[in-house]
Parts: C-alpha cells; structure tokens; sequence
C-alpha cells in the first residue's frame, strides 16, 4: 500500500512539473478556427494601403479579435472595409486570421456624456465604448477637442457616430483583400546637351513584381495575444516586474509561475488564490524566465 501511494505521488508530481514545462514554452500551432491561446501580432499597412470587400452577409465585426468579444455592428455582402492590421488568434489548438478594420457609420459607439461639451471631448484619452456601459470594451480613444457628432443620448452616455480613431475586428475568411499596388517613381527629366552636368538616371521601381509586408517588431521581445487559465498569487520578490502572478493549479503542495501579470486600471487583490481566465497582451523578452502579461479582461472560473 505504501508503495503505490509513493507511486501515485510521484505521478501528480511530474503531471505538475509537466504542466509548468508545458506553460514555459513558447510555440504557435496553425491550424483552422479561433479564440486565443497564443496570438502572433501582425503589423499591416496602415491608411488606405489595403482595401477590402466583404464576403459574407451579416458578417460580425467584434470589439476584439475572439469569438466571445461583444458584437459592435454587422456588415453585408459586397461592403467595403479599411484594413488596418492583422492578428492570428490561437485557442485550444485551433488559429483564425482576424482584420482590424475602420468602423462603418452603422456601428454603435458610446461616450460618457458629461464628457462631450460643444459637441467635443473635454478630455484627452476618451474612451469610445460599444455599448453605453463602462463594462463594454472599448473601440477608440478621443483626444481632448476631437469633435463628435450625436446620435442620441441614452442616460449619462451619448451615442455618437464612428470617428476614425474607432475600429474593429472581423474574420479574415470574411473578407477579400486587395493590396494597392506600389507607385512607380516618375523619370526626371532629361538635363541639358550644353548643361555639362553627368546625370546618372533614376532607376524605376519594377511593376508587377511581389508585394512586401514590412513587420515593425522588437527583435529581442516576442509579442502575442493570449487566454490563459491559472491561480492568482502576489509576488514576493522585490525586483520582479509586477506585483501578481499566475500559477499552476498546485500538487502535492507544488505550484510552478506561469507568467507575471500587470493590470492598469484593475484591482487584482480580490482575486488572489482563485481559479480565473485572463485575456491580455503577452510580452516576453528574451532572456527572462518567465513573460509579463498585461491583462484586458479576468473572469472567474467555476
């Protein structure tokens, strides 16, 4: 009896430290679906670099790039988008391409009221909600001055039409994107038989030839967009880059870090040693043990 409880010890043991390899190790599965496990940012051009038609009737566009985000409007068959960055979202070993569009005038925006004096934002960094409630996401932000137009107001919070500074996602697979082509640099005229001058002519950029993407990321930081379950424990160590953390389910009184967490705006103290979901921004710099993830959303799992 006593040898096989060892041995059942021993198994939970190494299930644990498993699990904590597992949390520790950074790798991207592609494959078809969404939600956002581990998520690899995406730099697309930005403006009216890629334009896009919508392919699908009542084709969500949501305040986040996941399936569980709020819906903000819906877009019909035909429609044109600006795209203005692209995301890969991978939950539960299944990936989905999103786009970050420029939100079309039929989608809901909301403001706090009190906010918007002379038919503008009286304050920097306003936040436009997609409902009007501070419990939904956010879509933009509004420098103080930026001029809104109202639709209605319904109590403390005014709905108002989209700005450019507001934006959503909508699945990749919805839409069909066409990439502007490069412009050709114009020949410069000809310099004068009598000039004297030696002109070496300007070389035109080749047309037709493959677009390029250009990436703007930090070499020495991996950046990715994830979902993650866990515990939640303060941070004794004087030197670590954030207060909380998230940890193992413990075993055999054994629990392993699974990531730091930071949390602008939120009280995390109410959550300390509960089961909880967290959906943020993962940076990881390389040459730490362990990444800090700055959350956007927690719940509570039962």
């Amino acid at each position: 009896m006593r040898k096989y409880t060892s041995l059942c010890n021993f198994h939970r043991w190494l299930f644990a430290l498993s699990t904590a390899l597992a949390c520790a190790t950074l790798y991207s599965v592609p494959s078809r679906a969404d939600s956002g496990a581990v998520v690899v940012a995406q730099a697309a051009p930005t403006g009216a670099a890629e334009r896009g038609t919508v392919k699908g009737e009542r084709s969500n566009v949501r305040s986040r790039p996941t399936l569980h985000s709020e819906v903000v409007t819906q877009l019909h068959k035909g429609e044109a988008v600006d795209v203005l960055e692209r995301r890969t979202v991978t939950e539960h070993d299944k990936s989905m391409e999103w786009l970050r569009i420029a939100l079309p005038e039929t989608a809901k925006c909301y403001v706090s009221a009190k906010h918007v004096v002379d038919d503008a934002a009286d304050v920097d960094n306003l936040n436009v909600r997609c409902g009007p409630g501070s419990s939904y996401r956010d879509i933009g932000k509004l420098a103080k001055g930026t001029k809104v137009e109202i639709v209605q107001k319904k109590g403390d919070w005014a709905q108002i039409k989209p700005t450019t500074d507001c934006s959503g996602w909508i699945a990749a697979e919805l839409v069909d994107v066409q990439v502007a082509p490069a412009p050709v640099a114009s020949p410069e005229p000809a310099p004068s038989a009598n000039s004297g001058e030696i002109v070496t002519p300007p070389v035109a950029a080749p047309v037709g030839g493959p677009s390029v993407s250009v990436v703007n990321t930090e070499p020495d930081v991996l950046v990715t967009y994830v979902v993650k379950d866990g515990y939640l424990a303060s941070v004794t160590e004087s030197n670590a880059p954030a207060a909380f953390e998230l940890r193992t389910p413990e075993v055999d009184r054994l629990s392993f870090r699974i990531a730091y967490l930071e949390a602008p705006g939120l009280t995390l103290t109410k959550y300390g040693g509960k089961h909880i979901r967290i959906v943020g921004t993962q940076r990881w710099h390389k040459g730490d043990r362990y990444p800090v993830i700055s959350i956007e959303r927690i719940d509570m799992v039962w």
